[in-house]
């Protein structure tokens, strides 16, 4: 039965993935989600995903429950749009570098599931490539969007 990643290792994959860290107030640029103690911090983020507020030592506290919120979180927040086309992050480089289509697709694949795609995947997501009027860099954006949003990704299988 596939179980929800906690908010905080989520988060965490989310900034490796995309090579953009998060900033919390308060702590220096990179700090991973992990290493934030603090609850008191604001972060929409923490909250929808189900981070305890630890009030409590109970692990009941934390919310594993999938959401309406969550899934529109992941699909169009500005917050994960950010960090996808950030300037020097992963899918910036990777559409400036000289890798075909099916390289690419495999790096953000290893990157963010440590596995190649399959044939279909693979042949899927070429055809955001060949879309008229999509540049190289919206198209490689839009594969690690698509990868991010994964069952695979958010789910621990």
């Amino acid at each position: 039965m596939p179980r929800a990643i906690p908010a905080e290792v989520l988060l965490d994959a989310i900034c490796q993935t995309t090579g953009a860290p998060e900033k919390f107030a308060g702590w220096p640029l990179g700090v991973r989600a992990i290493q934030v103690w603090d609850n008191r911090m604001p972060s929409y983020f923490f909250r929808i995903f189900g981070r305890p507020v630890r009030a409590t030592v109970c692990e009941c506290e934390r919310s594993n429950e999938p959401s309406i919120a969550q899934a529109l979180h992941l699909l169009n927040s500005p917050e994960i749009n950010a960090k996808i086309g950030q300037r020097d992050g992963m899918a910036q480089r990777l559409a400036a570098s000289a890798l075909d289509p099916s390289a690419l697709i495999d790096e953000v694949f290893l990157t963010a599931l440590s596995r190649y795609a399959t044939a279909d995947e693979r042949n899927t997501l070429k055809l955001v490539f060949e879309t008229a009027g999509s540049s190289r860099e919206q198209a490689v954006e839009d594969v690690l969007w698509a990868v991010l949003n994964m069952k695979e990704f958010l789910y621990i299988q």
